[in-house]
Parts: C-alpha cells; sequence; structure tokens
C-alpha cells in the first residue's frame, strides 16, 4: 500500500501532543472531507492513509517495546513510564506510551470511520473495488480495537467519524461488546477478501490475516474463560485451512537444516513478503517505518531495552529439552547447541555486531554501558551483512508459525495433544533446528510446552505481553524473574490506565480501571 501517499486529510489527523488533535475538523484551507469525496475513485487514496497509521511506532511500528514490560526484557532510561510500570508502578497521570498507545489507536480507526461514512461516494470505481476498500478498512479498523481493548479493557467504541465537541461526551463501551464487535467485523472481512491482495497490492489484508486475527482473538477469549475453545479450534483451524490453500507456510532458507538462516531470513529485507507472512507492516526506503535499529540494537543510539536473562536460558537445546536437564549444555559455553533461534533473536556475549562500517566483539553489557543485562534485542534489528535497518523492513503483525501454535494450543484444550497438535508445534520446532516433542505429554505437560514455544518463537513481535495476560500467568512468570526490580501487580496491571488527560476532557470515561 506503500506506492501511493495520501496527500490530502490523513496526514492531516496524525496524533500530537494534544490528545483531540487528531479527533478535530480539518483546517480550512486544505480540501475538506465533502470535496475529497465527491469522487469516489479517492476512495483508494483514504485506504492508503488508513495503513499508514499501523507504521506509528505508538501503533505497531516498535512491536518489541511491549516486550519490556514482560518477562522477556527491560526498558531503561528513555521510556520512564514504561520503566516504572515493570517495576509495579502505575498511575493515570501519564503522557508518555499510555497515552499515545490510546491517541494511535483512534488515530487509525478515526481514519478508517471517514472513509466508510463515505464508502459509497460517487465515482467510477468498480464495484469489485469498493467493496474489497470496505473489507480493508474494517478489518484494519478491528485490528486497532483489538489492540485497544486488549490494553485498556472498555474503551469507546466509535464507528461514524466524530468531530471533537461529541468525542468529549462519548463513554467507554464494554470489553465483551468490543469484542464482539472485533469478530463480526472480522467475519465480514474475511466473507469479502480474497486470499490474494487486491489488485496484486502487496500490503494489503486479505481473507486468511482476517481469519488468522479473529482465531486469535477467539483463543484470547477462551483462555479467559468468555468464548468456548471449540469455537476458538474451529475459528483456528479454517484459519490454517485458507492459509494454506493459499500458498502459506513456514520461511526456509537456501540451506533448510541451518535453524539461524532460517530463522534470520525471515524477518531479513532480503526475503521480505515470503510465505510465511500473512500480514506485515509495509516500509520501504521512501516510506520508511520506525528505525529499530537505533531504539533496540547493540550497535543503535539508544539501546532502550535489554533482554532478560531468564528468557535466554529458557531457549532449550537442540535436543528439545531444557538446559537443566539437558546432556547437550555446557556451562561453559553456554550458547552452544541451543536452540538456533535464541542466536538469530539475541546477541550475547562472542557474538559480532554491527556499526554500519565493521564488526566488533560484543561482550555483554560490558561493551554498551545503557545494557541492563548481557542481552540486547537483534531480530529485526539487522539486515544482512554490515547493513543496518533504517526503517525499511517490514513489521509482521501474523506469521504463520503463530497461526500453527494457536492450533496446538486450540486444538489441546479441545481434545487433548492429538498427533493434529503434535504436528503443528513439532513443525515450527523443525524448521528451527530443534527435535521434536514426543507423544508422551498430559495435557497439561503439552500446554506448557505451546506456552514456551511462543515465547521463543514470537519473542519481541508484540505477542508476549497478550499472552501473559490472556493466560493469566502474567503474576506467575514477571514476579518469578528476580532481576532489575522486576514487578507484576495483579488485578491492577492487566490493563493500562486510561489517561488522565482524556478523562480530563472527557469525565464520561470514567470511573478509570482498578488501581489508577
Amino acid at each position: 500500500m506503500k506506492t501511493n501517499y495520501i496527500v490530502l486529510f490523513a496526514v492531516l489527523l496524525l496524533a500530537s501532543a494534544c490528545s483531540t488533535d487528531f479527533l478535530e475538523k480539518l483546517p480550512q484551507d486544505t480540501l475538506s472531507p465533502e470535496a475529497f469525496y465527491s469522487n469516489g475513485d479517492n476512495l483508494n487514496t483514504a485506504l492508503t492513509g488508513v495503513y499508514d497509521a499501523l507504521q506509528s511506532e505508538n501503533n505497531f511500528g516498535k512491536l518489541a517495546e511491549l516486550d519490556g514490560i514482560t518477562d522477556n526484557g527491560v526498558h531503561f532510561k528513555y521510556e520512564t513510564e514504561l520503566i516504572s510500570f515493570a517495576q509495579g508502578i502505575a498511575n493515570a497521570n501519564v503522557t508518555q506510551r499510555f497515552a499515545t498507545y490510546y491517541q494511535a489507536g483512534y488515530q487509525l480507526i478515526q481514519r478508517s470511520n471517514i472513509l466508510l461514512d463515505n464508502i459509497n461516494a460517487q465515482g467510477s470505481i468498480l464495484q469489485t473495488e469498493r467493496t474489497a476498500i470496505e473489507a480493508e478498512a474494517r478489518a484494519l479498523r478491528a485490528i486497532a480495537y483489538m489492540r485497544l481493548t486488549y490494553l485498556y479493557g472498555d474503551v469507546p467504541l466509535i464507528t461514524k467519524f466524530t468531530q471533537l465537541a461529541e468525542i468529549k461526551t462519548v463513554s467507554r463501551t464494554p470489553k465483551a461488546q468490543i469484542i464482539d464487535f472485533v469478530l463480526s467485523e472480522l467475519k465480514f472481512a474475511a466473507d469479502n477478501l480474497a486470499s490474494t491482495p487486491y489488485n496484486s497490492t502487496k500490503g494489503r489484508i486479505t481473507k486468511q490475516a482476517a481469519l488468522a486475527f479473529r482465531a486469535k482473538m477467539l483463543v484470547y477469549e477462551a483462555r479467559m474463560g468468555n468464548k468456548p475453545w471449540t469455537d476458538a479450534l474451529t475459528a483456528v483451524n479454517e484459519a490454517v485451512t485458507v492459509a494454506s490453500a493459499a500458498g502459506a507456510d513456514l520461511y526456509y532458507s537456501a540451506t533448510p537444516t541451518d535453524g539461524v538462516a532460517n530463522f534470520e531470513g525471515l524477518f531479513s529485507l532480503a526475503k521480505i513478503d515470503n510465505k510465511e507472512i500473512l500480514f506485515a507492516v509495509k516500509n520501504n526506503t521512501l516510506d520508511k517505518g520506525t528505525n529499530l535499529y537505533t531504539y533496540f540494537a547493540v550497535g543503535g543510539g539508544n539501546l532502550s531495552l535489554s533482554v532478560h536473562t531468564n528468557l535466554v536460558a529458557d531457549f532449550y537445546c537442540t535436543d528439545g529439552l531444557p538446559i537443566a536437564s539437558s546432556p547437550l549444555y555446557n556451562a561453559l559455553e553456554p550458547y552452544k547447541n541451543r536452540d538456533p533461534r535464541l542466536k538469530a533473536s539475541i546477541s550475547v556475549p562472542g557474538d559480532t555486531y554491527s556499526t554500519g562500517t565493521q564488526l566488533l566483539a560484543f561482550k555483554g553489557k560490558a561493551t554498551i554501558g545503557v545494557l541492563q543485562t548481557d542481552f540486547a534485542v537483534k531480530k529485526m534489528t539487522t539486515t544482512d551483512g554490515l547493513a543496518q535497518n533504517q526503517g525499511q523492513l517490514d513489521i509482521p503483525l501474523f506469521r504463520f508459525a503463530d497461526l500453527l501454535l494457536l492450533q496446538a494450543e486450540a486444538e489441546n484444550e479441545v481434545n487433548g495433544p492429538t498427533t493434529i497438535a503434535y504436528a503443528a508445534i513439532n513443525k515450527v520446532r523443525k524448521r528451527a533446528g530443534i527435535s521434536n516433542l514426543t507423544a508422551v505429554l498430559n495435557k497439561i505437560d503439552f500446554a506448557a510446552e505451546v506456552q514456551h514455544e511462543r515465547r521463543v518463537e514470537l519473542a519481541f513481535e508484540g505477542q508476549r505481553w497478550f499472552d501473559l495476560i490472556t493466560l493469566k500467568i502474567a503474576d506467575k512468570k514477571i514476579n518469578a524473574i528476580g532481576e532489575l526490580n522486576r514487578k507484576f501487580v495483579p488485578n491492577q496491571q492487566e490493563l493500562f490506565p486510561i489517561p488522565q488527560t482524556e478523562l480530563d476532557i472527557n469525565p464520561n470515561l470514567g470511573p478509570n480501571n482498578t488501581g489508577y
């Protein structure tokens, strides 16, 4: 979608320091929505503006950031609110990420709403294209609501473009209603989209992507006891079937037995749009996204996220056993014979790292003073050789591997650890280069292995926080870390606070979430 650029109204709706700027009317010296939508041929341009909102680091541009409040990592210096939250300290007087996540979500929603309000604008556009645009806009809006409701709980459900005066009076909609809305919208999208992007435009959401997001939400809800596991399994299986028929599969490098190459290649510029990516935020050299290298890589300027030692320890050995029980583990050479995803996802002592002009030895936190542990994020921060990711790398929002692990989980919950469940998880493990799970586990132990597999496979892809919360294990996992003052407060920190700035503008958004 980045081949066209929105130049009329969408860019003007970018969220700013004022939490309501993106909801206000357009400046009088720009083309009004009425004039813009007098020509239905502009609907495609408007849709590009909706996709553009995905790039924001406050939506999906910095996926690794949320891992910094989980058991995967910890922030340093720059994100003071996230640092305090990770230490069990949280309040509603937020102006950084907890406020901007909220604002950016509604920025995307409002862009979708104004497009959908005008979806029947007159013009030469074909009805098939108009239907696709509507389905895509509704899917993207649903994804924004999915993120908002799992971060903030009850949030206002706004389905029409809303002016500032009205936005000051809206109330929060119960989370259960938001969930049902999202599920319905994603079903509409799946029913009206093809399994190939419309007009072969890379980056546009497809039928299988809509089904995958819907399946994930049903898994989340089943975990929390709000929806039946049978519904989740049916949705996951449908998504797997449709995606597979469309050619989706796990990515393998030219050397398929090289687990590191398989995993690194999956996220590389050279293999962009590979068959494993069900949906991604599209970036390129002309329309760049967030510079992940600068924020997270060892050679970057900020290095604002350190990787927890306990995550490194959680990567198995290549025999598929934890380091505590594997005969392959040697404490004197702790990174030898390990799950290849460790070296592909995390910079560990003994690695080399790129400055853009040379390769240097990485010696852990002794190398870079701001590192809080000996480990830094590697996934998605570098490309080939000495090159650095400067924001042109696509950001995957849903991979086929994620869908396979959801299938293994849902199948186990409904039918126990069947051959279907083992096949799904072992397919992911095989690509990584570690041994299969042996089919002798009970339901509880198999579920634990799926949780483990999701942690190491999806680390720094923005999934861990939502897994911890919906599985109801955040208290157990985070408070067991025992390093860097980590703390999780149960019955409070499952949700973020509604920003006080929003409550000041609109008291109808209160009372705030429990504990704030």
